[in-house]
């Protein structure tokens, strides 16, 4: 069968990791592949130059016939390929529903591909007719390896919080940090460590934790990390921290909550949207819902009149104070954790996930 398969491929957003393991997946599974990077621009920022080199080879197949088209992607960019026998979109949504102008188009394809059971109640509620199939997010666990090297931190406290986001209010990094501020001081010997990608967020960061009611000399400390990492330092922040935690509002999949379970750190995190796939009160620490609210004058136009999770700060502070003190019991439920996801999502397992929803066009 011939596939193209179109979407970014070089960058660091998640959406080209997937394309990128998806990629994997079809040429392992004996499928004819060429690719359409829409992010050749950023061929040489991110990967190794052996993952370059295996990507940029696909870019050029000849396709002998053009069998299916996939094309993942926001589903704000997602077109049909009339020319192809079969179209399939693969995309996500982090909130109760989908842009309305998305759905004329989505509703063109033979099929959706979506991540999350989250996914399949807000693309069908929305309006989507089209046959929704469950394909999870994809990822090569096989990467995630709790024992390596670390990444050297400035921070010299015993027990180190890690959150990873990008700035965006729906990761919740306001309540994160009024939760973490509100709820540790200095004789806790407790810190937090943030990645988010550019130095020009850190500064928004700041002044959350500058303006917090406690006074300078009673507040915990807070470690920012404002700059891209490469999979291997990543992997190192990880290993470097000893718990996870991240509020969000709203999720398509959770992909920072997924890695920290694979690197075996106990994780906090919303009761409610994507990650609910593959987190629950056995595995992880799951943060209460005080109700949905609606979306207003977000950073993401698409968003408004949307709703999406509050999370309870509370319980919020709660679930942290827990995992701090009570660590042989937090890492045993993150060994747990990295245990049922390796078996889950291994990639022999999305390799028959995929090869299943395709060969029934063959």
């Amino acid at each position: 069968m011939n596939i193209l398969l179109d979407g970014m491929f070089y960058n660091g957003h998640g959406f080209a990791e997937g394309n990128r393991i998806l990629l994997r997946i079809l040429d392992r599974a004996g499928y004819r592949v060429r690719i359409s990077a829409r992010d050749r621009a950023d061929k040489r920022l991110f990967l190794s130059e052996d993952e370059i080199r295996y990507i940029a080879s696909f870019e050029q197949t000849p396709l002998s016939a053009n069998d299916v088209y996939i094309c993942n992607t926001v589903g704000s960019d997602v077109r049909i390929r009339p020319d192809f026998r079969v179209n399939i979109a693969r995309t996500t949504f982090e909130t109760d529903r989908i842009p309305d102008f998305w759905i004329p188009e989505l509703n063109r394809f033979d099929e959706l591909w979506l991540q999350c059971s989250f996914n399949l109640v807000s693309f069908r509620g929305s309006g989507v007719q089209v046959p929704l199939v469950l394909v999870p997010n994809f990822f090569d666990v096989g990467e995630y390896e709790p024992a390596g090297e670390r990444l050297p931190l400035p921070a010299t406290e015993p027990f180190l919080f890690l959150s990873v986001f990008d700035m965006q209010l729906r990761k919740g990094y306001d309540l994160l940090l009024r939760a973490f501020l509100n709820e540790f001081s200095p004789e806790d010997s407790v810190a937090l460590v943030v990645k988010i990608r550019g130095e020009n967020d850190a500064a928004r960061l700041e002044a959350i934790v500058s303006e917090h009611p406690k006074a300078r000399g009673e507040k915990p400390p807070v470690y920012i990390i404002a700059q891209m990492l490469t999979v291997q330092e990543l992997l190192g922040l990880y290993r470097a921290c000893d718990a996870f935690v991240l509020p969000s509002r709203g999720e398509g999949w959770g992909r920072p909550f997924f890695e920290a379970m694979l690197m075996e750190l106990p994780t906090i995190g919303t009761n409610w949207s994507g990650q609910t796939e593959f987190m629950n009160e056995d595995n992880s620490y799951l943060v209460e819902v005080e109700r949905l609210i609606r979306i207003e004058n977000n950073e993401v136009p698409m968003f408004n009149g949307h709703y999406w999770a509050e999370p309870s700060l509370g319980d919020l502070q709660k679930k942290m104070r827990y995992v701090a003190e009570h660590r042989t019991e937090a890492k045993a439920t993150g060994r747990k954790a990295r245990a049922l996801l390796l078996e889950q999502y291994g990639l022999d397992r999305l390799t028959e996930r995929v090869v299943m929803a395709l060969d029934k066009y063959a």
